[in-house]
């Protein structure tokens, strides 16, 4: 129980353990005070590092949100249940979050650990044709993040050559000669930071009449048959 001056006192509930939660960049999150709407707090604090640096507080019925210049313009805080949202999350927003509450005679703590990932690259079938030994087909890699680059890897390995234009998405185009399953991975990076690569890998088979993809199968043919074409063939699909 701690005392203040006037003999008010307030029974301090601890922290019996450490939530977690993840979220991505780009994306907004919620982490959960969880209090009923029904309680009335009067006090809500949200606080981050080993100092307890306040980021958001609800004091005297008034929301204050700018207290920390990286999360500025960033948070929104519930007064009802105490629950705390960030808005356009990046990497550096992955840190332990302690939110302090009080209603009546009662104090409540609660801390979560923020887990911040990158969203996985997609790859995308622009084009597609199937061969009497194989397959011809053009690729897109792109990834939400901003500024990444992106490198592509294919097993077993056929002739394929992609662009790399930092920011922009990638585009492969490869001609398998086999009737096997393929697999593509495309893989995206900062090169000027740590940050982890992300990779999504992406398998695809040619039977010589429909090129089957994962779930979706697309029916195609060429006007001209390439594969050693130093430019692209125009190809079609239905």
């Amino acid at each position: 129980c701690h005392c203040y001056l006037l003999g008010l006192c307030l029974l301090v509930v601890p922290v019996t353990s450490i939530s977690e939660a993840v979220g991505y960049v780009g994306e907004d999150i919620t982490l959960p005070f969880g209090a009923n709407a029904s309680l009335s707090l009067s006090v809500i604090e949200w606080s981050i590092l080993s100092n307890n640096t306040l980021i958001a507080t609800y004091r005297n019925g008034a929301i204050k949100l700018d207290r920390f210049h990286l999360y500025k313009g960033r948070l929104t805080l519930n007064a009802q249940t105490g629950d705390l949202t960030i808005l356009n999350l990046s990497q550096k927003d992955a840190m332990e979050y302690t939110v302090r509450a009080e209603h009546a005679s009662t104090e409540i703590q609660k801390k979560i650990r923020l887990a911040v990932k990158r969203e996985s690259p997609t790859i995308r079938v622009n084009y597609t044709t199937a061969t009497e030994t194989g397959c011809f087909l053009l690729l897109t890699c792109s990834s939400p993040d901003d500024g990444v680059g992106f490198f592509w890897k294919v097993q077993p390995h056929c002739w394929h050559s992609w662009n790399n234009t930092e920011g922009d998405p990638s585009q492969l185009v490869a001609y398998c000669n086999t009737q096997e399953s393929v697999e593509f991975t495309c893989t995206s990076k900062r090169q000027k930071e740590t940050m982890e690569a992300i990779s999504t890998e992406f398998k695809i088979k040619c039977d010589g009449k429909v090129l089957t993809v994962n779930s979706f199968t697309a029916s195609c043919f060429l006007i001209r048959k390439p594969p050693t074409a130093s430019a692209f063939e125009r190809f079609y699909c239905f």
